[in-house]
């Protein structure tokens, strides 16, 4: 029912998009074009739009798996894509941006407007049908994230100038309509599992190979250098990953059983809050050093991401003083915020530490120190912890782990049950909680102290 109300929705988005929006669109990019071409993985990104790219990865997951039901849906809805927007390209003849643009800069020769049409977008249309197939066979959160690449490719075929916005509208209702439509055609009417329809490993081999010889003879050379530098590295690293798999799991599983591995664990866990603190001051040296200033929390002139990354402190730091007020020691904490997450302590400071990368900038550097830290030193005190409390608690704890989440809040998990015990100011403050709490709540404003003294006041940076 969602998909027969999302995809009339799009269409008529389309239609007013054509009569309203295309030209504002189309002369605001003339004045103001994004140049993202040199980007490479932008580049690379939009490649999920193209069909050959999209059997090809479908072929690989077939290779990879042996389940032959998704792919043969997804061609089939790929089929179903080809002949409408083959038939309303041809129809209506529309010219794409870029060629209107190249046709007014040469008013003196005959411009050709019919080489490459517009509408609807093609590689809208193709990645909706396969993302829309594959909707049917996954879980929401994987769903949302497939739509938002989508919209993002859809996004991007606009900004270059290759479609207007009524294209990639109408390309996106086909795309939605074809895939739904091959669902139903094979509930309904043509079983793609049955033995008559058999994609054989033979047949899929071939095909992996084809179209990379097919890009390489008929497609430009950086289009071949793109596929392998990406998408073949991409999935070689997960084949390996996978082929080793069963290998890497009995390791595992062999170093698990030993002290050694919980002495490690317990080795990280200690040293976690200290790595950080050593890790902030490396990073916000850096920062002045190449001149970049934090976002502004000021009143007259203040950033949005930083208040974000103010509200996501404040959060953090709230999230660790509930969560201490039910701690005692000796029991099992399933009260306050252990009714929604196993370690609400571990997520009130990871929001802490994204609300001050966030305060600081959006630098990768950033970013790429803190982010692997934090997933290895709280990664290992959360699986230690939850190592020994199975040891303690045994069947209590692992009734308790299969109704919480980890670290996420689930939906099931945010409607809390009335608890028999209530949030103590004396259990809090006998806690090391009391001194972390207000040190949390002032680092914004000493990020922004920071700011004003160093980079204003010293360096001069406004």
């Amino acid at each position: 029912m969602f998909f027969l109300a999302f995809i009339p929705i799009l269409g008529l988005l389309a239609v007013w998009s054509y009569f309203n929006l295309d030209q504002q669109v189309f002369s605001l990019l003339c004045q103001k074009p994004v140049n993202w071409d040199g980007n490479f993985w932008l580049k690379a990104f939009t490649y999920l739009g193209k069909a050959w790219l999209l059997i090809w990865l479908l072929l690989i997951w077939f290779l990879a798996t042996g389940r032959q039901r998704l792919v043969l849906i997804a061609f089939l809805a790929l089929i179903i894509v080809f002949l409408t927007v083959t038939s309303l390209k041809v129809g209506v003849k529309r010219p794409r941006p870029y060629e209107v643009v190249k046709a007014n800069s040469r008013v003196e020769e005959q411009p050709n407007l019919t080489g490459r049409l517009s509408f609807p977008s093609g590689d809208t249309a193709t990645v909706f049908a396969v993302a829309t197939v594959i909707i049917f066979f996954v879980s929401w959160p994987w769903a949302c994230i497939l739509l938002a690449a989508c919209t993002g490719i859809a996004l991007l075929r606009v900004t270059a100038m290759a479609h207007y916005p009524s294209d990639v509208l109408a390309g996106a209702a086909i795309g939605s309509l074809s895939g739904w439509l091959a669902v139903q055609i094979n509930r309904r009417w043509l079983p793609l599992e049955s033995p008559r329809l058999k994609l054989s490993r033979s047949m899929a081999i071939l095909g992996i190979i084809i179209i990379p010889l097919s890009i390489w003879l008929f497609e430009k050379l950086d289009d071949l250098l793109i596929f392998l530098g990406v998408y073949g590295l991409l999935v070689g690293c997960i084949l390996l990953a996978a082929k080793t798999g069963k290998y890497r799991k009995k390791a595992i599983a062999k170093l698990a059983d030993s002290e050694r591995f919980d002495r490690g664990l317990n080795w990280l866990r200690k040293r976690r809050t200290l790595v950080l603190k050593i890790a902030f001051p490396i990073i916000i040296a850096e920062n002045i050093i190449s001149g970049e200033k934090p976002r502004e929390l000021g009143f007259s002139d203040f950033s949005v991401i930083a208040v974000l990354g103010l509200i996501l402190v404040f959060a953090g730091a709230l999230i660790r003083f509930w969560a201490r007020g039910y701690f005692e020691r000796g029991r099992l904490f399933t009260s306050g915020p252990y009714a929604m997450v196993r370690h609400p302590l571990y997520l009130g400071s990871m929001l802490v530490v994204t609300g001050i990368l966030l305060q600081l900038n959006n630098r990768l550097f950033n970013w790429a120190v803190i982010i692997p830290l934090v997933i290895v030193f709280y990664g290992a005190a959360i699986i230690y912890e939850e190592r020994s409390l199975e040891k303690k608690f045994g069947k209590q704890w692992l009734l308790y782990k299969a109704k919480r989440p980890a670290i996420v809040p689930s939906p099931r998990t945010w409607l809390l049950q009335r608890q028999p015990r209530k949030w103590s100011w004396k259990v809090y403050l006998s806690t090391s909680e009391r001194m972390v709490t207000p040190i949390l709540l002032s680092l914004p404003l000493l990020v922004e102290l920071m700011e004003n003294f160093v980079f204003e006041g010293m360096i001069g940076i406004k």
